[in-house]
């Protein structure tokens, strides 16, 4: 959903450990794996500011160019809301 039509496998830790505070500031460690782990560390990244495409080879960015391109021009159907960067 992040970038409509393109999907690539990122590689990630299959194991994280993470220490939030909860509503009360208690501390809290746990640690996740599996499918979850690599859930919490894609959010983490938007929470970052982090696409998945910055965690793609320069040569797999480079290839995905083309269409990533096209997207950003809003030239792409999707069937959710989106927002669109404006034109320049």
């Amino acid at each position: 959903l992040s970038i409509p039509g393109i999907n690539e496998k990122v590689k990630r830790p299959e194991r994280i450990t993470l220490e939030y505070y909860d509503r009360q500031g208690r501390k809290h460690t746990e640690t996740f794996d599996g499918l979850l782990a690599r859930v919490i560390q894609h959010e983490y990244d938007h929470i970052e500011g982090i696409l998945f495409t910055d965690r793609l080879s320069p040569l797999k960015r480079k290839m995905l160019q083309r269409k990533l391109d096209k997207i950003s021009r809003g030239q792409v159907a999707v069937d959710y809301k989106m927002k669109f960067p404006k034109a320049r």
